[in-house]
């Protein structure tokens, strides 16, 4: 059976250079979730210190300002017959040009990601053009990567990962197509998916090497992690280590 995941895509890429202090709250900020337009919910933070709910009928935030490395969010909550006023603090645990984590008492994290626009995707092919582009950024670099990979339970599972950034910007967005190989029934089972590419410095066994870490939007699908080389992508493990096999782990990148 085919399994496509529905996705919820914002403009986001890695900032060319850093965001001022002041101006890294404001804007619409979204839960990735693998569900559809109609579920998305989120924050809008405006600079005049008043917001906005997305997504979110029965809780209407109002305000919001910044304390302590905290954000205090303020608003109604409205159910049962009742609208009662509410105040939350939450811990600002991260904030990028893109990202925003925030958390409450160690037990619980919200991830946020920045768009211009909630966008209702149901075709991966548009996820170039929902990038957000940051002073100092140019060029849209497309790159296609592929390979057959070995699998535990089925012959392998053939990759074809599709990697979209601005040049100068280390982060960005990526397009994947699974194919487990005879995996149902002796029939191939296919996995589309998107989500964000990480640029991280240094691998377990290199602390030199450039390595891409694949997290996928809907949280269901494991992070790919892969040394990068230009012309190709090695697969490493969970703890960026590379895979001590006689096995091929490496894809291709597909001249254009």
């Amino acid at each position: 059976m085919k399994k496509i995941y529905l996705l919820l895509l914002m403009s986001l890429i890695s900032a060319c250079n850093t965001f001022k202090q002041e101006n890294s709250y404001v804007g619409h900020w979204v839960e990735i979730m693998p569900i559809n337009k109609q579920n998305i919910q989120g924050i809008n933070l405006n600079a005049d210190g008043t917001a906005s709910s997305i997504g979110m009928e029965t809780l209407k935030y109002e305000k919001w300002t910044l304390k302590d490395n905290q954000i205090i969010l303020e608003g109604k909550s409205i159910g049962n017959g009742q609208t009662i006023n509410f105040t939350d603090t939450l811990d600002v645990i991260e904030i990028t040009p893109y990202k925003m984590t925030l958390g409450k008492f160690d037990k619980y994290r919200i991830n946020y990601y920045r768009t211009e626009e909630i966008p209702d995707i149901t075709d991966m092919d548009n996820l170039p053009n929902l990038l957000q582009k940051f002073e100092g950024c140019s060029g849209l670099q497309t790159n296609i990567y592929k390979g057959i990979l070995p699998a535990a339970s089925n012959p392998g599972i053939e990759y074809n990962i599709t990697l979209y950034n601005y040049k100068n910007s280390g982060n960005g967005v990526f397009k994947a197509r699974l194919t487990y190989i005879e995996a149902l029934n002796g029939k191939d089972e296919i996995v589309e998916l998107a989500g964000i590419v990480y640029t991280v410095r240094g691998s377990f066994d290199d602390k030199n090497a450039t390595v891409l870490q694949l997290v996928p939007f809907n949280n269901k699908e494991d992070t790919m992690n892969f040394l990068y080389k230009k012309d190709k992508l090695i697969m490493l493990d969970g703890e960026l280590k590379s895979i001590k096999s006689s096995l091929n782990y490496t894809l291709n990148k597909k001249e254009k």
